[in-house]
This record gives C-alpha cells, sequence and structure tokens, in this order.
C-alpha cells in the first residue's frame, strides 16, 4: 500500500506531513456514489467511481474526497473539509526517466491550478519500481511552498509525485498538498488515492 506519513523524517524521509492551501473553486459533487450495505451493521459504505482523467488513466477518490475542477487530461481532487487536494496531469512523458520527466513537471508549475510559489524542495528525489499495469516507475520530491486560500497566502507543504509507463510514455503528474488544519488521515486518503492509479 502506497501510503502518505506523518512520521519524522528519519523514519520516513520520503513522506512527511505535507500541506494544502484551501481553494477558491467550488467544490462540485461530480463523484458518483453508490450506497451498500455491509456485514450486520445498518452503515452504508459509499462506493466511489473512478474518475477518468485520460485514456488508460483514472483515479479512485478516497471517502470524501470529491472533484472540485476537472479539465482535458486534468483533475482536482479536495477532501470535505478542504484542507487537503490533488492534482493530476495525466500526458505523454518526455523521456523515460521518471526524475527528469518529474523535474520537468516541477518547473513548469506555471501549466498547474496548484497557485504554489516559493517553491522549497525538502530533500533529493526518490525513486522506486511500482506494480501496476498502468506505471512501473514512480519518482517524488517532498517540497514546502506557499499557497493559496480565500483568505491570502499560507504556508503548505506536500509531495510531487511522477508515475511513469516507460513502455507506452504515458505519465501522471501529482501534487498532494494539505494546509496545518489537516488531519493525519489525509495521508492515508492520498496514498490509497495514488495506488488506484497504479
Amino acid at each position: 500500500m502506497h501510503a502518505f506519513s506523518t512520521s519524522t523524517p528519519e523514519h520516513h524521509p520520503r513522506r512527511r506531513r505535507i500541506g494544502l492551501a484551501v481553494r477558491t473553486v467550488a467544490v462540485a459533487a461530480t463523484v458518483t456514489g453508490a450506497i451498500a450495505l455491509t456485514g450486520t451493521t445498518s452503515q452504508p459504505a459509499v462506493m466511489l467511481t473512478a474518475v477518468d482523467i485520460a485514456p488508460g488513466v483514472s483515479v479512485t477518490p478516497a471517502p470524501a474526497w470529491s472533484v472540485g475542477t476537472q479539465g482535458p487530461g486534468w483533475v482536482v481532487l479536495h477532501n470535505g473539509l478542504s484542507t487537503a487536494a490533488m492534482e493530476i496531469r495525466a500526458k505523454p512523458a518526455s523521456g523515460t526517466d521518471p526524475v527528469a520527466v518529474l523535474q520537468g513537471d516541477v518547473n513548469n508549475l506555471g501549466g498547474t491550478v496548484t497557485g504554489l510559489s516559493n517553491v522549497n524542495n525538502l530533500a533529493p528525489p526518490v525513486t522506486k519500481p511500482v506494480p501496476g499495469k498502468n506505471f512501473q516507475q514512480e519518482a517524488s520530491i517532498d517540497y514546502s511552498a506557499d499557497g493559496s486560500s480565500q483568505s491570502g497566502t499560507v504556508p503548505v507543504i506536500g509531495s510531487f509525485i511522477e508515475l511513469l509507463n516507460t513502455s507506452t510514455h504515458q505519465s501522471a503528474f501529482i501534487i498532494f498538498e494539505q494546509n496545518g488544519d489537516a488531519t493525519t488521515q489525509v495521508d492515508n486518503s492520498g496514498g490509497a488515492m495514488v495506488d488506484s492509479m497504479l
């Protein structure tokens, strides 16, 4: 299971508590849900439907997450409290080196809707193979930045992630963010959504 950790850096140098600026975009309830009963309890379980981003690339939102905005080849997901978000952009990769593709995307943040400024990498990129049918390589960089919110600029911390299919040259650039009000659960939710794309 791919997980975002809120542990101290020495225990998980690649994953730290990450932050998100509250966006000014209204959250649209576009994720379809089906109610199903599980076990013998009377509590309904929401079965979330995958959101298509591009041919062969989709993400299943975590519980309490929904689509904020979406366009051709990209989507922004928000958690229910607007304390965390994930932007995903699917596109052809410019090569087969996941770190080079990731760095190229980080250098072109102006093409995203994140609103991040003053971005600082907290550690060198980390790469690993992933056992997915859609992607085989992952590279990530933890960062701190300034994000925009309805009340102005707020400090954020997060992870840039690149998923790469080395055969088809398909990639997905992911910007995961959370603000200081987010709970540790958003880390697990972020990891689950990245895993759903593999």
